[in-house]
Parts: C-alpha cells; structure tokens; sequence
C-alpha cells in the first residue's frame, strides 16, 4: 500500500504493464499530472485511486495505457525505434510481481 504523499515530481509513471507513460510534473490534493511527451500529447492528471503501487521512483498505474480514459497517444508515439520489433507485430505483454524485498520485478 502507498502513501500519496510518497509521490513526488520527477518520478516516472507506468501503466499496469510496466510501459514509462511519463514523468510527474506536479502533485495536489486530488493526484498528480503526467507531463506532455512521447505517450501524452498535453499534460494528464492522474487521481490517486488510479495508482496500484510504487517501486523507488516508479509509479504503477491499475490500468494499461490502451484503457485509460481519454489518452491520446501524441503523433509519433508508435514509431519503433528498435529494428527487432515491427509495427503490427504482436508483443507479449510483461506481467510483474513483487519478490521478497516487495521490489516489483518481471515474471519469467
């Protein structure tokens, strides 16, 4: 379980799958906002109760990006730059866990 006042600017936001959405640019009562970037093309507010951990400075959200609410991808966010992987190429999603020390951690 996290404490809200845990979150601090400068930590990076990921959805479920561990996918960087972007930087926090500010935090207030109600949440936090994700910076303008590759993912989002204007700042995103976030509320608290959309977080399901934190690992260091890395904030994990409940959901992935594809069903957050009004995310709109900014133009070009989809370009590969790695030439292993292809447009329209399937991908297999990265599950996480926590290990022993509660740090969260791919599943192999």
């Amino acid at each position: 379980m996290f404490k809200p006042t845990d979150i601090q600017r400068g930590m990076t936001v990921r959805d479920r799958d561990g996918e960087a959405l972007g930087g926090i640019v500010a935090v207030d009562p109600r949440g936090f906002t994700i910076g303008k970037g590759r993912i989002f093309e204007r700042e995103y507010p976030v509320r608290f109760s959309d977080v399901a951990d934190l690992d260091g400075d890395d904030v994990y959200l409940r959901r992935d990006l594809a069903s957050l609410p009004g995310a709109t991808l900014a133009a070009g966010a989809l370009d590969l730059e790695d030439d292993k992987c292809h447009p329209g190429a399937a991908q297999r999603p990265v599950a996480y866990t926590h290990d022993l020390t509660g740090a969260l951690v791919p599943m192999e």
